[in-house]
């Protein structure tokens, strides 16, 4: 049986590069790369993490990665729970074009109190100008509209600051993380704030959203069918069909 670490590890040596090297380059994370020279395969998500994992390593290392898998699944005792998710090819190409229709509703600001004081004050001038003044209700109108304006002008709530529209909170204290499977499945891990808060297998048409106040790290498994939304700005695809993809965001405050 073929030793997967040391295979991993003496492969890695040959070509002189260091963990932070693989790092870099394939973008899993030192603790992951470590853990599977080790065999320590528990440490990371899951059997699915641990296969993709393998299979990427052994892709950089020019070794031949289904010797590497298949030496794991006899290690494994040669379970097949980590094959109920293998994620098999979309029907349908996936295109940025359908991506750019949708339009995050989030986006929408709510009406400000100066745009309808604003509004008030026009309907007065108008009532106004058509009765030319006369009669007391016109002038009350164009009276009480004034004398609204300039008290909320002079004494804005908030201490003279405006009120903060969800958008703005969001890209000045913390993170946001939408994602949206529009095509296939794909499993998916999210930490937020270094607390695990979502685990599991998302379908087509599901979407899941995550706030954080500091960071958002994300693992997809079929990074070419989640369109990734930071702070409501699409990201696209992190990667392409069938990619585990590893990324963290981070607050701007934090950054």
């Amino acid at each position: 049986m073929v030793e997967i670490g040391n295979r991993l590890k003496e492969a890695r040596l040959a070509r002189g590069l260091t963990p932070e090297d693989v790092e870099e380059e394939t973008k899993i994370r030192k603790k992951y790369i470590m853990a599977l020279e080790m065999e320590q395969f528990e440490i990371l998500p899951g059997p699915i993490y641990a296969r993709a994992f393998l299979k990427n390593y052994a892709k950089y290392l020019n070794i031949d990665p289904n010797e590497i898998t298949d030496a794991f699944k006899q290690k494994q005792g040669g379970e097949t729970v980590y094959e109920e998710y293998d994620i098999q090819p979309a029907e349908k190409n996936i295109t940025t074009e359908k991506i750019a229709k949708k339009k995050p509703a989030a986006n929408r600001k709510p009406l400000h109190w100066q745009s309808i004081a604003a509004v008030l004050l026009i309907a007065a001038v108008v009532v106004s100008l058509v009765y030319g003044g006369k009669g007391l209700w016109s002038n009350y109108i164009a009276t009480k509209g004034v004398q609204q304006i300039e008290e909320q002008t002079a004494t804005p709530d908030n201490n003279g600051q405006q009120d903060p529209i969800q958008g703005d909170v969001i890209n000045n204290s913390g993170v946001k993380i939408d994602l949206n499977v529009v095509s296939d499945r794909c499993w998916v891990l999210v930490t937020v704030d270094e607390k695990e808060e979502f685990q599991g297998e998302l379908s087509t048409g599901e979407s899941k959203s995550f706030t954080g106040k500091n960071n958002i790290h994300i693992i997809l498994g079929n990074a070419g069918v989640v369109e990734v939304l930071e702070n409501e700005q699409s990201l696209g695809f992190l990667g392409s069909w069938g990619d585990v993809v590893e990324r963290e965001f981070k607050a701007p405050a934090v950054q």
